[in-house]
């Protein structure tokens, strides 16, 4: 009787020092924020927006509170969203650069991530000048010496790039040149154009200032034309990463054949409570026609 009354001592204090550490791990493991931070895009720009809408909405319909907060894109959005030590737990996404961080991190990256929504398509735009021989996709993979211009090497448009160069092997080729490419655009012309070609990325009826002003001189530039025929690959949800689209653009006779990639709203679902992460599935089930019309 002794000796089970012993084991029965030495069990209730092993039990003790459980529990005393699973107090420890549970206080060393940091509490979501009582409020969500959502990683949008530019001030001013069209995630942004979005973002200020999704704020007003969570707020006024749910008694959420998200904080929209500035960033320099698609890329740097995702960043944020799965570092374990950014209180980003909310962003803005193009599907094809969640791809392409996936397949560099690895499958299992995407097990923290939860699509809340669609927020529209992003759509593919090249634009050369009136003298240039590139014409569609091929052209510019066979292209010898190819200078792109891109915005920024952190945004979205250059992960889209990056991506596309992973199946389409040619683009690796092509020398990018980052920088404001509405100044380059304009000398697309010249003899000593310093690029060859400028990308930029969008919704479809968006008008950017490069494809602006590429309508408003339709004599002087050329969209090249995109198919998306070999870009057949996948997301982690078994969607394809691009669709082709014939876009009817304005002062145009004939549409710009381009490809597009679904916008996601996707949360770290390590970041939030269940509590938020049921009202925001609230959000998208009930509400998202007053946060976000797509186009």
């Amino acid at each position: 009787m002794v000796e089970c009354g012993m084991h029965v001592f030495i069990g209730k204090i092993l039990l003790a020092f459980v529990a005393l550490g699973a107090g420890v791990n549970l206080l060393a493991q940091p509490s979501p924020p009582s409020n969500i931070i959502l990683s949008s895009g530019v001030p001013g720009g069209g995630y942004w927006n979005a973002g200020d809408r999704i704020k007003e909405v969570a707020m006024s319909e749910l008694g959420l509170s998200v904080e929209n907060a500035a960033s320099r894109g698609s890329r740097d959005n995702l960043q944020k969203l799965l570092d374990v030590n950014s209180p980003v737990s909310l962003a803005f996404a193009q599907a094809d650069v969640v791809q392409y961080y996936l397949n560099i991190r690895g499958p299992g990256a995407v097990n923290q991530l939860e699509l809340i929504e669609n927020v529209g398509e992003e759509c593919v735009f090249i634009i050369t000048g009136r003298k240039s021989d590139i014409r569609d996709e091929a052209d510019l993979e066979e292209a010898e010496s190819l200078r792109l211009g891109i915005a920024s090497a952190d945004s979205g448009i250059a992960a889209t790039f990056d991506y596309m160069s992973s199946w389409l092997t040619g683009l690796l080729d092509i020398s990018v040149r980052y920088g404001n490419t509405l100044p380059l655009m304009k000398q697309l012309n010249d003899p000593g154009a310093p690029v060859d070609a400028v990308m930029t990325v969008h919704r479809p009826r968006e008008l950017s200032p490069e494809v602006e002003y590429a309508l408003s001189h339709p004599s002087d530039y050329r969209f090249v034309e995109l198919d998306g025929d070999r870009l057949l690959q996948k997301l982690w949800d078994g969607r394809k990463v691009y669709r082709s689209m014939q876009l009817a653009m304005p002062g145009l006779e004939e549409p710009v054949n381009t490809i597009c990639v679904l916008g996601l709203l996707l949360a770290n679902k390590y970041k939030l409570t269940l509590a938020q992460r049921n009202r925001l599935s609230e959000l998208a089930d009930y509400h998202w026609m007053k946060v976000y019309v797509t186009r």
